[in-house]
């Protein structure tokens, strides 16, 4: 098992292809709320986030955004578009970029004090990227709402999922690590 992670690690367009294919499939696994969906995509983020290196995570996401904004149906609910990407869930697809990269930098610093990540660091570095996906979508979303609106809408229905997604990612991918 631990070999075929290897040749899963040391296969760079492999890599690429799983975040991409995790995002895809953890997109159409939806709660279809106004005007931003819940959806799994933000586990498919959480995985890529605290298991790629930055250069993987970035061309992942990169290549979802990219095939997405020229129609190919990968976003939620088999959707795509460049009109869908600067949608009001818009600033959830951009902050998926955003949000991975901070979370490979703080990993890279986590790891640089010491040997190996602890869950403690990896829960962190979770909310970290919720919060950093949070700050983008909120962000964008105030464009097309009001900003009370856009907290309502955009934050706080998914505030509970992303603690319960944060805390089960971090815990799985560090069990998962040992």
């Amino acid at each position: 098992m631990q070999l075929a992670f290897q040749y899963i690690r040391n296969s760079r367009v492999l890599l690429t292809v799983i975040g991409f294919g995790l995002l895809f499939f953890c997109g159409q696994v939806s709660i279809p709320i106004q005007p931003v969906a819940i959806t799994l995509q933000t586990v498919a983020m959480l995985v890529i986030g605290l298991t790629f290196s930055k250069a993987d995570a970035l061309k992942s996401v990169t290549s979802y955004l990219m095939l997405g904004a020229l129609g190919a149906p990968v976003f939620a609910n088999f959707s795509g578009g460049f009109a869908k990407l600067m949608g009001p869930a818009g600033g959830f697809y951009f902050g998926f970029l955003v949000a991975v990269w901070v979370m490979c930098t703080l990993r890279e610093r986590f790891s640089n004090a010491n040997a190996n990540t602890n869950t403690k660091e990896m829960l962190l570095i979770a909310f970290a990227g919720q919060t950093t996906l949070y700050v983008c979508g909120v962000l964008w979303l105030c464009a097309y709402v009001s900003p009370d609106k856009a907290i309502s809408f955009g934050l706080v229905p998914f505030i509970l999922p992303g603690i319960v997604k944060s805390l089960l990612v971090a815990a799985a991918v560090r069990y998962l690590k040992k």
